[in-house]
């Protein structure tokens, strides 16, 4: 499995933990795909590790002993991209047959991923996984023979804006030797790397490779606001599982819940671990919060992620954000997630202001920040672990890693008329 980059996309979750690491429903990536591939009949799991190496081995133990697989860590000497990290997973762990090569940033539901996995692995040919998106520049193209068999791999491209296909959906079936010989042939790209769609694409000059379509709703997570669609999807999934209508599921364990009343809930909401609601809250639809929070009084929290140990205490709006873990706002602390215009809200991604395809966001605020009293932050803006953020200011752009942000004001005295002499 890929598990060895930085994750800049995801910025700041990534500061702080292994993009694999990112959590929906508060439950890594890696261990649902964990779990799919133990489901799936699949008996050793091998991980490319490199960003935070430690954490991801750790995780690794811990995941292997509670699931019942073996989970062995390769560390990719230096972060060469895909087609490297492969290559040294086979070369250091003498891999010699068929393999399941999956990335460690796609999401399915956890029924569908698994079916998708034994649909690979079960698989009596050579195959990569498709799936079909209605806008394929944002990922490239795959283009098939008419008998189903992989041709080429395009790559991201404007020119493909507003077609639908298939597209490479991270999960391929293929053996060791033959896919270890494509990479060593396969030259550098234009960033030095070794890309693993270029071996595959080197690999079908001498062996067909079949297209399997994967049914259920794929995700590529590799944005925070991903991150917020798939937490929707996967929450709607378990109160349709539940046979129980979204406005009424509420997914919470009573005996870790302190309710002072009046709150407010409508579903869906999933509650793990302990909580403190109230008074005069309300929880709307698809929030999730994630264990040892405070949602206080007068605070709203719509369609937002409240990461574990976060608190949002006092006359709090939090709407269609991701709120880090122990972070706390300070009172009057509010999320714009809207646009004057009604257009989709932009967000910076490594430099550049990119359209998130939401019409709804609001902030993306990393692990352990602290905002001062009415602090007032703008649709799409990313606020760095352990940042400061001082008391009236308005976030109008993102804020570096364990920045202080202070926002000046001018004040100026004058004396009341009658107190003229």
């Amino acid at each position: 499995m890929l598990a060895a980059g930085k994750g800049e996309r995801m910025w700041p979750l990534t500061s702080t933990r292994p993009k694999p690491l990112v959590e929906v429903l508060c439950k890594p990536l890696l261990e649902y795909h964990v779990e799919a591939l133990k489901k799936a009949g699949i008996k050793k799991v091998v991980l490319a590790v490199h960003y935070q190496e430690e954490i991801m081995k750790k995780k690794a133990e811990e995941l292997s002993s509670k699931i019942g697989i073996e989970i062995k860590t390769v560390k990719q000497s230096t972060p060469l991209g895909t087609g490297h990290a492969v290559l040294e997973m086979i070369e250091k762990e003498s891999i010699l047959e068929d393999i399941v090569v999956l990335y460690s940033d796609i999401f399915m539901t956890p029924h569908m991923l698994e079916k998708s996995i034994k649909k690979l692995s079960s698989s009596t040919d050579y195959a990569i996984a498709a799936a079909k998106v209605p806008d394929v520049s944002k990922y490239g193209a795959l283009l098939l023979s008419p008998s189903g068999k992989l041709l080429k791999i395009m790559e991201k491209s404007k020119t493909l804006e507003g077609k639908e296909g298939l597209v490479n959906a991270g999960m391929m079936m293929l053996n060791a030797g033959d896919l270890s010989e494509a990479i060593r042939r396969t030259e550098p790209s234009e960033r030095g790397e070794l890309e693993l769609t270029s071996a595959i694409e080197l690999l079908t000059k001498k062996i067909d490779i079949s297209v399997l379509e994967l049914d259920g709703e794929w995700m590529d997570v590799g944005t925070p606001w991903d991150l917020i669609r798939a937490n929707e999807t996967s929450l709607k999934e378990i109160c349709r599982e539940m046979k129980v209508e979204e406005e009424e599921c509420v997914i919470f364990d009573e005996q870790k819940i302190t309710i002072e009343d009046p709150v407010i809930i409508n579903g869906p909401v999933m509650i793990k671990g302990n909580a403190e609601l109230g008074p005069c809250a309300h929880i709307r639809e698809n929030t999730i919060l994630c264990g040892d929070n405070k949602i206080g009084f007068s605070v709203q929290v719509k369609n937002s992620i409240i990461m574990k140990g976060a608190k949002v205490p006092h006359l709090n709006y939090v709407g269609d954000s991701i709120v880090g873990e122990r972070t706390n706002l300070g009172a009057g602390t509010i999320t714009a997630n809207v646009r004057h215009d009604g257009k989709n809200v932009k967000s910076m991604l490594k430099g550049s202001l990119v359209d998130t395809g939401r019409k709804k966001l609001g902030a993306i605020i990393g692990d352990y920040v602290k905002t001062g009293i009415n602090t007032s932050i703008l649709p799409g803006v990313k606020i760095g672990a352990w940042a400061w953020i001082n008391a009236g200011c308005i976030v109008d752009r993102d804020v570096p890693d364990r920045a202080v942000l202070k926002c000046e004001q001018e004040r100026k005295y004058i004396t009341r008329e009658e107190d003229k002499t």
